[in-house]
């Protein structure tokens, strides 16, 4: 039932995350992680990409065209994973993947990044092995934090 109230919120909450062209890969990451919750990796081709670089720097750094406009992207919390990393193609021209807060799995493509900062995704996961939830899970672990199940990792 939360989790339904919680996707509703989604369309309505403030939590718009902007991209822009003349943005730091590393800053944008960062920023990605403190409004979400989430990692976000940037490819360059297939590589991970320079962080050191900008969007629009990636042009003249790579063989594919990156799209890079001068305008910022608006990226909404209501978005699905698989709908904001098709904007980022066909904006930039850049790969990106959605990743968990540890940097150890992909978030599935069906989930929107409200659902995955929450963590829907784990709690499905959970739900799937029988867990109630990852809470129980972790216990199973003999963990106490998601952050020490992942240090252990």
């Amino acid at each position: 039932m939360f989790d339904f109230i919680s996707n509703i919120t989604d369309k309505f909450k403030a939590k718009d995350f902007h991209l822009a062209p003349n943005k730091k890969i590393r800053s944008l990451k960062a920023d990605f992680k403190t409004n979400f919750g989430l990692t976000l990796r940037v490819y360059k081709g297939k590589q991970l990409a320079d962080e050191s670089l900008t969007l629009a720097a990636l042009n003249q750094r790579t063989s594919k065209d990156i799209k890079s406009s001068n305008e910022d992207l608006k990226i909404k919390v209501s978005m699905t994973i698989d709908e904001f990393e098709k904007l980022i193609d066909a904006h930039f021209g850049l790969t990106v993947q959605v990743v968990n807060e540890y940097d150890t799995y992909c978030i599935n493509n069906k989930y929107t990044l409200g659902q995955a900062a929450r963590k829907e995704d784990l709690k499905d996961w959970c739900k799937d092995r029988g867990f109630n939830s990852i809470e129980d899970w972790l216990k199973s672990e003999k963990c106490k934090t998601l952050e020490e199940y992942y240090s252990k990792k």
